[in-house]
């Protein structure tokens, strides 16, 4: 009697257990759903911009090296031995400034002895034209003068040449290389004293590829920087592009010049240019408002705070900005903060702060 007892007392309990699961899981289902209808969907939060218009330039960009404007290796025109050195390195010389002065004394000695015999000979001369014109002197003793008379000032001109040739000038104003040349050297006339640089201008030589070849002119602007002057930007010139491409690379040069008052650039820098191509008006918006998935390109728009996907045709960069080529209107609202949690259809909360910010 007892044993059947307990066994009741067991099989009500494990009922009444059965009913309160089944009581409180109908219950915790209703108050999800009650609670459900209330909120609906959480909208996002989202930061948006308007498209603007900018100015685009369309550029290419290339590497090369600067050398001068104009350069010569200094060499004398005769050998000789060097009495004096009247420059240093990197001094800064105008055109025709004497710079090394070779032993000299055998030309002014030559020199001398050719004007002496100028005068006589320009002295026989008048007067066997005199002569002549008395018809005391033969026609040809006044021919034979005259010629003796040239020859003279033939030869002073050949003594003072080579006097000149004594000395080492400056063809043109510039500024000289390094200069290692003490007096009492010896130079023969394949000797380079020294490099004379013309930085009044520097001129770039650079390569672009063949696909630009048409679209490259004279007269285009390049902007162009060396990592001597990072912060710096220079603006030059297309002075000549190549009438061909190479073969081997596909390439075609082009030499930009810059005006260089100060002479901060030097021939063998490296540099960074940049030749614009066009300039026009666009519509832009910050790069942070573009997605790219594969080749998929699109950005967020709002509508009346819901998030439309919008495929977008993105072209070159200002800046922090990027062209918009098509998909996008200047009235439009784009997302740029707050897309990555974002779907086409989603409903969004604007974050007024954020533009704001945005126009500050």
């Amino acid at each position: 009697m007892g044993k059947i007892f307990k066994v009741l007392l067991g099989l009500a309990l494990v009922v009444a257990c059965g009913f309160a699961g089944v009581w409180g899981t109908e219950r915790l289902m209703s108050l999800q759903a009650s609670e459900g209808g209330r909120s609906g969907p959480s909208a996002t939060r989202v930061g948006l911009a308007s498209p603007e218009r900018v100015e685009v330039e369309e550029d290419v960009k290339a590497v090369g090296t600067l050398r001068a404007i104009r350069m010569v290796e200094l060499t004398p025109a005769s050998a000789g031995r060097v009495t004096e050195v009247l420059v240093s390195s990197g001094d800064t010389v105008g055109a025709g400034q004497r710079l090394i002065q070779l032993d000299d004394r055998s030309q002014r000695a030559a020199v001398a002895e050719a004007e002496a015999t100028l005068g006589e000979a320009r002295s026989d001369f008048q007067r066997f034209e005199q002569l002549g014109d008395s018809n005391a002197a033969a026609e040809a003793q006044v021919e034979q003068a005259r010629a003796a008379f040239l020859r003279a000032e033939a030869a002073l001109g050949a003594a003072e040449a080579a006097l000149e040739d004594r000395t080492v000038t400056a063809p043109f104003a510039g500024t000289l290389g390094l200069l290692d040349v003490e007096p009492g050297a010896f130079l023969s006339t394949e000797t380079t004293v020294a490099n004379l640089f013309d930085l009044s201008s520097v001129e770039l030589e650079a390569s672009l590829p063949e696909r630009y070849f048409s679209r490259v002119q004279a007269g285009q602007t390049v902007v162009m920087s060396t990592p001597a002057f990072p912060d710096t930007t220079f603006e030059g010139q297309i002075d000549v592009k190549a009438s061909e491409v190479s073969l081997g690379t596909r390439n075609f040069d082009i030499r930009a010049t810059f005006e260089n008052p100060d002479r901060q650039l030097v021939g063998g820098m490296f540099a960074n240019a940049r030749l614009v191509l066009d300039r026009y008006d666009a519509t832009a918006i910050p790069d942070d408002a573009i997605i790219s998935e594969g080749l998929s390109t699109y950005v967020f728009t709002v509508d009346d705070e819901t998030a439309r996907r919008t495929e977008v045709e993105t072209g070159n960069s200002v800046g922090a900005l990027t062209e918009i080529r098509e998909g996008l209107d200047t009235d439009d609202r784009v997302v740029v903060a707050g897309w990555d949690n974002l779907s086409d259809g989603a409903t969004v909360e604007i974050d007024e702060d954020f533009e704001r910010e945005a126009l500050n």
